[in-house]
């Protein structure tokens, strides 16, 4: 009876390999690189200086996400840069509704495939230096693809406006000493190498549209990778409330406990303080905010909500005025003080 029952259990076993062994196997870079994008009309926000960021604390965030993991999703373009190196992203997605930003970020990443060192990426963003060589990598990159003479016109617009930031960031490095992908060999080798992974995207897309975000989010899930940040930078404050296409695609996404939703705001400046040193680049700074991303999935399933409720209880940082927990995280912070 007992070589019975053995014999069964595995022939059963047998059959249940076979069965694991005949699923169809995921093909990850396909699906990464496989999903659809909006297309794009010239807008007015087609300019320079939409390819570089004006939020210059963005190193607040750095304590919260580091070493987090799994997918990023972020609208703009060098910022994200940033904030995906210090989270260890797997897998990047970069969007944005302007065609330049879009185009600056694919140039971007063709430099972190063949530049060795923060010093070469900068270096090959001066036009009056560079352009010949930035004109060569561009077209190696793209070959063969109708949109290179817009990325190089875009890489034109963008460079004088980099060279001035990376100024700023020099200055912001000096007096609060961090490293980012700009100054930091190991974090350009991390994210080069996922450049060369093919692990990141700059793709044309709306956050209130209906195709780039929700392809996001299919593949995500198709791949297994929680979508850990959704950085927003203050987009929200100008929506007013939450569209049905944004609510459907961004209440979709696949994202677990660890995931954060990271966003900065400039309104009720009075309550909401904008961080030190954050206006150094602009006369315009910047309230830095993390939320859980379950709940904000939660809340996008309310029938009215708009960014600015979820600052009704929002707990703001004892020692960092310019930043604020929202949600379960305003919660535990209470608990904690």
């Amino acid at each position: 009876m007992r070589h019975t029952i053995t014999l069964a259990l595995l022939v059963a076993g047998l059959i249940a390999c076979k069965e694991v062994g005949t699923a169809p196997r995921v093909d990850t870079k396909a699906v990464f690189l496989g999903s659809p994008e909006e297309e794009l009309k010239p807008t007015i926000w087609d300019t320079g200086d939409t390819t570089v960021t004006n939020e210059d604390r963005l190193e607040i965030f750095e304590p919260h996400i580091r070493g987090i993991g799994g997918g990023y999703i972020g609208v703009g373009s060098i910022q994200n840069f940033t904030l995906a190196a210090w989270a260890r992203s797997d897998y990047i997605w970069l969007m944005d509704f302007t065609r330049v930003v879009v185009a600056t970020n694919k140039v971007h990443i063709a430099f972190l495939k063949r530049l060795a060192t923060p010093q070469e990426h900068r270096a090959m963003w001066n036009k009056k230096t560079s352009a010949a060589a930035a004109d060569k990598i561009i077209e190696e990159e793209f070959a063969g693809s109708p949109e290179i003479p817009f990325i190089k016109e875009s890489y034109r617009k963008a460079s004088p406006y980099l060279m001035i930031t990376f100024g700023f960031l020099d200055k912001l490095t000096k007096k609060r000493p961090y490293k980012f992908w700009l100054n930091d060999q190991e974090q350009y080798d991390y994210l080069k190498k996922l450049a060369l992974d093919n692990r990141i995207r700059a793709l044309k897309g709306n956050l209130n549209g209906d195709i780039t975000v929700r392809g996001i989010g299919e593949a995500a899930r198709k791949m297994g990778v929680p979508v850990r940040i959704l950085y927003f930078s203050n987009a929200e404050e100008y929506f007013h409330g939450y569209k049905e296409a944004f609510r459907k695609s961004f209440g979709s996404l696949p994202v677990d406990e660890k995931s954060l939703v990271l966003r900065t705001i400039s309104f009720n400046r009075g309550k909401f303080r904008w961080a030190e040193d954050s206006h150094l680049s602009t006369d315009r700074g910047f309230h830095y905010s993390l939320q859980p991303a379950q709940h904000f999935q939660e809340q996008l399933k309310l029938e009215k909500v708009d960014v600015r409720d979820f600052y009704k209880t929002a707990f703001i940082d004892p020692k960092e005025y310019g930043l604020s927990y929202l949600g379960p995280l305003a919660d535990k912070k209470r608990q904690e003080k």
